[in-house]
């Protein structure tokens, strides 16, 4: 009797050690499983790559853009593929981008942000 005691009581412990670990571990993802923000410099967007989109929809008024993009690797982001609303940089970037338009583009951190910087039309 005391030995399947103690055997419960060590499995217990050991579970919520095991617990405790994975959850100190999940915590350090913000919820976002494979998606990368830091506070590292930008590198210009001239040396960062450009990720593939198609435009799902365009918010002008809030300086949006929905993208449904492939993965996204940049200086200070990284994410794996979905369809996502994105805040622009500057709002003149939204200017010639059509629902539908394929795109090349960048996503940066800004302020805790994941910020489209660069976004053109592919032809």
């Amino acid at each position: 009797m005391k030995k399947s005691f103690f055997n419960l009581v060590t499995v217990c412990g050991f579970s919520l050690l095991a617990m405790n670990a994975y959850a100190d571990q999940s915590g350090k993802d913000m919820g976002m499983a494979g998606m990368k923000m830091n506070n590292m410099p930008a590198k210009p967007a001239s040396a960062t790559a450009l990720s593939d989109g198609e435009v799902k929809a365009i918010d002008k008024e809030n300086k949006s853009i929905t993208l449904k993009h492939g993965r996204i690797k940049s200086a200070t982001v990284e994410m794996g593929a979905m369809t996502m609303l994105f805040p622009v940089k500057d709002k003149a970037l939204l200017s010639g981008v059509k629902v539908g338009d394929k795109v090349k583009f960048t996503v940066e951190n800004i302020d805790g942000t994941a910020t489209v910087t660069v976004l053109s039309v592919q032809k």
